[in-house]
């Protein structure tokens, strides 16, 4: 009888915390459509609404071929606000999944370390990614900033070659259905230098305005909103994003040992291997889009454990929306910063508005702990 109760009033403070969660990001994502740039354009909610009206309207009439298509031009004329207000809504709407892909990313694989300071970086899926970015500058140079298809298969090139020789490390020193999380962890470390290295080479080595260009695709600091851009980040969303989903349920099992996991009737092993392809697909679409913000990956997936309690299921939806408000945050503090050239990288903001918070974090629940 007590347990009831007790799993009762669980579920009732985790429906509570998720509302709040809501309205915190509800909030949130108005405030960032309502306000453009560090000289800030003020738009109202009706001119919002209005624009994402009639950008759908417009769209259905693209795609049927309805006269309607014909008047985007006496639209933005009637609605000068139109343009700005898309561009911001596309902005907007790319961050916020990127956020979400990343705090996702991160709690697959502190669950799958069983570690809640792990984060994909430890296996050096952002030294690959970097890698392909290296490579795509290399190979294309000054045209790489267009080459939105090449990113994609460079990075992702990188990203999976990365956690295969990292897997395939782990599998030959733990032997057959085992992972040996510390090898693994070593290997990433290595392999991450060695890259490392390579890369702070290359970026002496480049002339100047090649490696300007370097720095401005491996940080994404213009985000590219275009369609295709669009399509591809949906598609690894939802390639990702829908087994998760429905392995959300049975995805605590990897953080057991292989015997307990096996009891259950649940093969660990072959689960671990799937949610870390799925995770490192995340990670890689989010960087490519952008650039290094994983610290997302990192905090996000602790606020949501502090919220939402250990079980998996609990935490996916509390880390979508927390990994998504705080991109969408620190990128409306970019846009509010004036930077000579052009906008300070994405990455850097995070890390000073996020650090902070996660100290903070760290901090407080090391005083419940004593």
């Amino acid at each position: 009888m007590q347990i009831g109760l007790n799993e009762s009033a669980g579920r009732y403070q985790n429906k509570k915390a998720m509302r709040i969660l809501l309205a915190c990001a509800a909030v949130c994502l108005i405030l960032s459509l309502n306000v453009d740039g560090y000289f800030p354009v003020l738009h109202t909610p009706a001119e919002v609404i209005r624009s994402i009206f009639t950008w759908f309207h417009l769209t259905f009439a693209q795609l049927f071929h309805t006269p309607a298509a014909l008047h985007y031009y006496d639209i933005t004329g009637e609605m000068p606000y139109y343009g700005g207000v898309m561009q911001r809504v596309r902005l907007m709407a790319m961050t916020f999944l990127c956020g979400a892909l990343m705090a996702l990313s991160g709690s697959i694989f502190q669950t799958v370390f069983r570690n809640p300071m792990a984060a994909p970086t430890m296996l050096g899926v952002s030294a690959g990614v970097n890698a392909g970015v290296l490579v795509l500058v290399l190979q294309f140079e000054f045209a790489a900033t267009t080459m939105m298809l090449y990113k994609y298969i460079y990075c992702y090139i990188g990203a999976v070659v990365m956690l295969a020789l990292v897997l395939i490390m782990g599998k030959i020193s733990s032997g057959k259905g085992r992972l040996n999380i510390f090898d693994m962890l070593i290997v990433g470390a290595i392999l991450s230098q060695i890259i490392g290295a390579v890369m702070t080479y290359y970026s002496y080595a480049m002339e100047n305005d090649l490696a300007l260009v370097y720095q401005q695709v491996s940080a994404a600091i213009e985000m590219d909103t275009s369609k295709e851009a669009f399509l591809f980040l949906g598609g690894v969303t939802v390639l990702s994003l829908v087994p998760m989903l429905l392995l959300r349920f049975s995805f605590n099992a990897v953080g057991f040992e292989t015997d307990d996991s096996r009891s259950l009737g649940i093969h660990a092993y072959g689960m671990k291997i799937v949610t870390m392809i799925l995770g490192t697909m995340m990670i890689a679409a989010a960087m490519i889009h952008c650039g290094s913000a994983g610290m997302i990956s990192l905090v996000a997936p602790f606020i949501a454990r502090g919220i939402f309690g250990a079980e998996f299921r609990r935490q996916f939806w509390g880390n979508l929306l927390i990994g998504g408000t705080l991109l969408v945050v620190c990128k409306d503090i970019v846009g509010m910063i004036p930077f000579y050239g052009s906008h300070i990288p994405l990455g850097t903001i995070v890390d000073f508005v996020v650090l902070p918070l996660f100290v903070v974090i760290i901090v407080s629940q090391r005083r419940i702990w004593s």
